[in-house]
């Protein structure tokens, strides 16, 4: 759910972000397309998708670092080595 406070122009553009990553062959199109096979409507898979951009680029911000779109599985690679 999407709330009405804060800046509305920065809500418009990360929901046109995620329209723009969800096309066919777009970075966050195979979790677009999960929330949509799990009965999601579309506009709130959006919105999920929005606010999971929102998460990575504070999460890129705050940490200083750059995007590395594969994360999660070098991240595992990472504790298999370890292990």
């Amino acid at each position: 759910r999407i709330s009405k406070r804060g800046r509305s122009l920065l809500r418009k553009i990360l929901y046109y972000a995620a329209v723009s990553m969800v096309r066919k062959n777009g970075i966050m199109y195979t979790q677009y397309a999960n929330l949509i096979a799990r009965g999601m409507v579309r506009t709130s898979a959006l919105i999920v998708i929005a606010k999971k951009l929102l998460r990575i680029i504070h999460a890129i911000v705050r940490d200083d670092r750059d995007y590395v779109p594969d994360y999660a599985s070098q991240k595992r690679m990472v504790i298999k080595k370890a292990a």
